[in-house]
């Protein structure tokens, strides 16, 4: 697929788009400008953050690994965006952190909170309902748009 997009990419006329910044990110086959909005742009990725430490501990790289995994390396999350993050969660009390100095080198674990889970799953109806209300859009406009291909 990756061939196929970066084929019909080159055939693109790039010129009208260079306004909006996109040029350069469309012409990477595997970047997916939808994925990497729908983390950074729409405030996801605190809840998704969220909900992976409702599942267990994890310590920041393994956050990092866990989301380019879950998106299929589409985007990898940048640790001076998931570091911070972490920070401003600990500092509202939604997580806690520890050191493990089990293995080859010393690890900040974080662990969702009480208030964590409780915040979480406030986030959690939120992001549910724009989700769904999101996906009826696009639904509508695939069909509009691809209708006749």
């Amino acid at each position: 697929m990756s061939k196929r997009i970066a084929e019909l990419i080159k055939e693109i006329k790039m010129e009208h788009i260079g306004r909006f910044h996109l040029k350069e990110l469309l012409r990477d086959p595997n970047f997916n400008v939808f994925i990497v909005s729908f983390f950074t742009a729409t405030g996801f990725l605190p809840f998704y953050v969220l909900y992976l430490l409702s599942k267990k501990d994890y310590y920041g790289q393994e956050i990092i690994k866990t989301i380019a995994d879950d998106v299929d390396n589409i985007w990898v999350p940048n640790p001076g965006v998931i570091y911070p993050l972490l920070r401003d969660l600990k500092r509202q009390g939604l997580v806690v952190s520890s050191w493990n100095m089990d293995g080859t080198h010393p690890r900040h674990i974080y662990h969702l909170t009480d208030k964590g889970r409780e915040e979480y799953k406030k986030m959690y109806e939120i992001i549910k309902i724009k989700l769904d209300k999101s996906k009826e859009v696009l639904g509508r406009i695939e069909k509009e748009v691809f209708k006749d291909g």
